[in-house]
């Protein structure tokens, strides 16, 4: 399984370039959808866009399942903004996406998942509900992640606004396998291996 894990991507994308010149990018802005700040969306659209890359935009949370199928399908690489874990996690597994993502990426695909889009791929996503509030209308009966990792990334480590909260989780969940990363490194990861890179 090929993942590529970050805080901000269009800070650290240029790290994988290569995985990333004129490849077909499913893009999905989903995790973003109820966030008062959603800059860095349109930073990681320009990033695609510089890299050559061929992007279709697409939101799991309103597209029809054959859609999403059909862009899923098509798509080299696919690319998760950063956003609300809950909301992603939980609209991942209404629609069935969740599965299809799975499929995908054991055809070798690279999923890029950034902040919300990298804490999903965990076991499980409770450890982040300091930082990600909850939906009201959060229809899981549990926590559970995607399970593509057995460890736990901590966007945004240190840095503002999200210092104290990543300190606090830090200490809180000590018992974690956590990674926790700041907004200048990524991890990859490629079948059992996995290092955190940083862009300089």
């Amino acid at each position: 399984m090929k993942l590529f894990l970050c805080s901000h991507f269009s800070s650290v994308g240029s790290l994988i370039k290569e995985e990333i010149e004129n490849k077909k990018v499913a893009f999905i802005p989903t995790a973003s959808l109820r966030e008062g700040y959603t800059g860095y969306v349109g930073s990681a659209r320009k990033l695609f866009k510089k890299l050559g890359a061929i992007v279709t935009e697409i939101d799991i949370s309103t597209e029809a399942y054959s859609t999403i199928q059909s862009v899923f399908e098509d798509a080299d690489v696919i690319y998760f903004t950063g956003g609300n874990s809950f909301f992603l996690i939980d609209q991942l597994r209404k629609t069935g996406t969740d599965e299809l993502l799975k499929k995908e990426l054991a055809k070798g695909k690279l999923m890029i998942g950034e902040s919300a889009g990298a804490i999903i791929c965990a076991p499980s996503i409770q450890y982040i509900e300091q930082m990600d509030e909850k939906p009201e209308d959060y229809s899981q009966e549990d926590d559970s992640g995607l399970d593509l990792i057995d460890f736990y990334v901590l966007p945004h480590y240190l840095t503002a606004p999200f210092k104290k909260v990543t300190e606090k989780i830090i200490t809180e969940f000590s018992d974690l396998n956590l990674c926790p990363i700041n907004n200048r490194q990524g991890i990859v990861i490629d079948g059992e291996d996995s290092k955190v890179i940083c862009k300089d």
